[in-house]
């Protein structure tokens, strides 16, 4: 058994007759696939026209003099360009400001203005406008500055700014406070004073509106930067963006930019393989980890450079800041996780915390800690030289972190953020007090972090519902993204026929299903359920789905996003290679046959789980476990059987461990303990260790039939070892063996069944009724 992590919500089941009727009706008039069919109806595209108007192709572009103050932002702007007098464009250091401030630079260098650039440095100046770099750039003849992708919160830079003559153009498009800055002109599709068709553009798209107003045209060649900054900024992909980005993604397929042509080839990605995917997982996070890390600025100067040898240099360096940042990523989260899972209990608001942790990328890592641990989760860096605690928090659907945050709002410094996401600053002395105050809060959460979190998905399908041309047919609704997401669906997948590890960490899960051969099921960072699975496994899987490229050949491949398998299951652990695979099983019985074993590893035992001897089974052990993990092999396996039924035992994980080998060795017969015991007569000290395979072969035995021998006649106090030497003591009486072979008789039916026979056979012999 394995219990799905997530609560799934498929969208399909709550279709009515009547939904269901006006899907076939359209279905009927439509030269659509089903499949496509059914989702757009899901998503809210119920009628021909609407389905026609969402996978049109003629783009979107609303007017650019509809956003707030264009008309005057473009007067300033164009009187600037023909006085010749300085302007500065201030970003801002993630994605969406680096590729925002390159357009709004390429755009007005085109139109001859005389313009330069400052990207903040996150560290050292913060987000938004910073009164010291103004006021710095103001003293170098800077007459005005233009923003993007912040600004509308910036009241004292920009008023600072204003009083020294130097207009400021603000163009944004993240939340407005109730009072806006005395700026020249705001830019913002939010404004409320003058509402945009479309109000959700990214920092980039905001950008790109300013040159098209200016220019009286449509930028083509920005339209790649637009699209990987309303990308990588998760803003919704309808309406005005989803063009953007279709367009966007047209013109990176042809790209004339030094810097991507040379980031694909490095990266091996094919000009026609690009697409949302490409800016989410490859593009974006390489401009983000230079904010986060390093200079924004770099991300500006690659992405406008001509020069092959700038270029190849900025890659590089880039690249090492990349990595440099999965590897800072990978060791806090594994530092939060360690220290986490040596706690009592579980928090419902979890905070991690350690001494110069790097903030750049405690975002990350609070995101890792949600999806683990299923609750709101803060990060914090101790800055012990500023007194300061300093971080980031995530959360979960349904749990308002902003909120929960504002009732502490006068234990922070500074704070700031949204539902899902929020950061903060605390001062080591009220640190304790926060804490407390937080816990106390995360009360009122109890019972939604108690629970699984839901998972949407869109549909069941069958495993041969999943075929390149379902596939294809989904590829109308790409781009996918915030408002319009990858379709998710729950597999109905049936038995596993192939489970693997891939990875040098062995950390992706990929399964074969016995109903389609060729579809792969891929799990990243899910290979620890490997050992939760078993051949034969009736597979029920919450997926995504792509088509797999490779070597010219195409194949369906689903992502596996949850699984959950409801019989019961045997886990095979025969092969595991090290103590660590088997003494990693939480909440389980640990079953041992020998009190030897039991003793030597109770320390390596987890402490959610307990260590029991066989003989002990019947014993009341109270409210107990739905796992179990078998040690090694019992003599009495019906008992085994027993216990696994009578305490409803959901896992059997299998280890089964037994240095006799007896099945393989075979039991001795009774000539064959004649034959040695009169050997050890007449040799009452022999130096037997080492050498048991020499005097087996004399005595014409097998090896392991003489140290099971030796065993058993141990056990009867026939003979006793001293070092490597075996010695025979004297006998009072008539010593029966038979008792002690009844014993072994006993291991050997265990090997056999547990050893020797398929992990379905195995799971049919503890859990059929």
């Amino acid at each position: 058994m394995l219990k799905a992590n997530y609560d799934w919500k498929v969208s399909s089941d709550q279709l009515t007759d009547l939904d269901q009727e006006n899907i076939a009706q359209l279905k009927e008039v439509l030269d659509l696939p089903d499949l496509l069919v059914d989702l757009l109806y899901q998503r809210g595209f119920q009628d021909e026209e609407a389905i026609n108007h969402f996978l049109d192709e003629e783009p979107i572009i609303h007017d650019p003099f509809l956003l707030s103050d264009m008309d005057r932002a473009v007067d300033r702007l164009m009187a600037a360009i023909e006085a010749g007098q300085a302007i500065l464009v201030y970003g801002d250091y993630d994605a969406d400001g680096i590729t925002a401030a390159t357009i709004l630079v390429e755009g007005l260098e085109n139109m001859g203005a005389n313009v330069h650039s400052y990207l903040p440095d996150r560290f050292v100046d913060g987000y938004g406008p910073n009164k010291d770099v103004y006021n710095y750039y103001i003293k170098q003849g800077i007459q005005v500055i233009l923003t993007c992708d912040n600004g509308v919160k910036g009241h004292e830079a920009i008023a600072h700014a204003q009083a020294q003559g130097v207009d400021v153009i603000v163009t944004d498009h993240h939340e407005m406070a109730d009072s806006l800055p005395d700026a020249y002109a705001i830019v913002h599709p939010r404004h409320p004073d003058q509402a945009y068709p479309f109000d959700d553009l990214s920092g980039a798209g905001v950008a790109l509106k300013v040159v098209q107003a200016l220019t009286g045209a449509l930028p083509i060649d920005l339209l790649d930067l637009c699209a990987i900054g309303t990308v990588a900024d998760l803003v919704s992909l309808t309406d005005e963006n989803r063009s953007l980005v279709k367009l966007g993604l047209q013109q990176l397929k042809q790209t004339q930019r030094l810097a991507f042509i040379r980031l694909f080839e490095k990266l091996e990605i094919s000009p026609s393989q690009i697409d949302e995917e490409t800016i989410g997982f490859k593009i974006a996070p390489r401009l983000n980890a230079l904010g986060r890390l390093s200079d924004a600025n770099l991300g500006l100067q690659l992405l406008m450079s001509f020069d092959p040898d700038e270029v190849d240099e900025g890659l590089q360096e880039m690249e090492a800041i990349n990595d440099e940042r999965r590897a800072l990523v990978d060791q806090i989260e594994a530092e939060a996780r360690a220290e986490v899972d040596q706690r009592d209990h579980l928090d419902d608001i979890l905070v991690c915390w350690q001494d110069d942790w790097h903030e750049g990328v405690l975002g990350i890592v609070a995101s890792r800690l949600v999806e683990r641990y299923q609750r709101p989760c803060l990060v914090l860096t101790h800055k012990t030289d500023q007194a300061l605690y300093k971080g980031s928090g995530r959360s979960v659907q349904g749990v308002n972190l902003f909120d929960l945050l504002s009732q502490l709002d006068d234990q922070m410094l500074a704070f700031g953020g949204h539902a899902m996401a929020a950061g903060l600053t605390i001062e080591e002395a009220k640190f304790a007090d926060w804490q407390s105050g937080l816990q106390e809060l995360g009360e009122s959460i109890h019972e939604i972090v108690q629970r699984p979190a839901p998972l949407d998905l869109d549909g069941r399908l069958q495993p041969a519902a999943v075929n390149l041309v379902s596939l294809e047919a989904l590829q109308g609704l790409k781009p996918f993204g915030t408002d319009n997401p990858k379709p998710r669906f729950l597999l109905e997948a049936g038995p596993i026929s192939r489970i693997q590890q891939l990875g040098r960490d062995k950390q992706t899960l990929k399964l074969g299903l016995a109903e389609a051969a060729d579809l792969s099921l891929i799990g990243f960072r899910m290979g620890k359920f490997a050992q939760q699975l078993s051949l034969g496994n009736p597979l029920e899987a919450a997926v995504g789905l792509s088509i797999n490229e490779w070597q010219g050949k195409r194949s369906p491949q689903a992502f596996l996003l949850d699984m959950r398998v409801d019989e019961a299951s045997v886990i095979d652990l025969r092969q595991a290679r090290a103590r660590e695979e088997v003494f990693a099983v939480e909440e389980a019985y640990y079953l041992f046959q020998e009190a030897k074993y039991l003793a030597s590893y109770q320390d390596q035992i987890p402490s959610s789980s307990r260590g029991i001897l066989v003989d002990e089974l019947d014993q009341d052990l109270g409210e107990g476990y739905q796992q179990a993990v078998l040690f090694d092999c019992p003599q009495d396996l019906e008992a085994i059987r027993r216990f696994v039924q009578e305490r409803g035992i959901k896992n059997l994980y299998l280890f089964a461990y037994s240095p006799k080998q007896v099945y393989l060795n075979g039991l001795p017969q009774r000539e064959d303990f004649e034959r040695y015991y009169r050997y050890l007569l007449g040799h009452p000290q022999l130096p037997l260790k080492g050498q048991a395979g020499v005097l087996a072969s004399y005595l014409k035995l097998a090896e392991g039939q003489l140290v099971l021998m030796t065993d058993i006649l141990e056990e009867a106090g026939l003979v006793a070892w001293q070092g490597d030497m075996l010695h025979i003591l004297p006998v009072q009486g008539k010593v029966d063996l038979k008792a002690y072979l009844t014993k072994y008789e006993q291991v050997l039916n265990s090997e056999q069944v547990l050893l020797y026979n398929d992990i379905e056979s195995i799971r049919n012999y503890f859990f059929a009724s």
